[in-house]
């Protein structure tokens, strides 16, 4: 009977420590995916903010361009009127 009581004890010791190891590694497993969106999803995130702010000062830089040559047309235009005027 002692032996039938060590071997019960001991079964569920084993049981036990197994359960608690599964109970870990799902734990692991879980706090690793975790981390891995959150790192992904960050760099995500931080490569398309990147993309936006190149993107938007492209933009700007192409619509200033595009407003400054207007300006210099304008301004030239002008200036040849003055020229015209002044040789008549």
């Amino acid at each position: 009977m002692k032996h039938v009581i060590t071997l019960f004890l001991f079964s569920f010791i084993m049981s036990g420590c197994s359960t608690v190891a599964q109970v870990w590694d799902t734990g692991v497993d879980v706090v690793s995916n975790t981390v891995d969106t959150v790192v992904t999803g960050a760099s995500d995130l931080v490569t398309a903010v990147g993309t936006d702010i190149v993107e938007t000062g492209a933009f700007v830089v192409d619509t200033t361009a595009g407003v400054t040559e207007a300006v210099s047309e304008k301004i030239d235009d002008e200036t040849d009127k003055l020229y015209e005027e002044e040789g008549n």
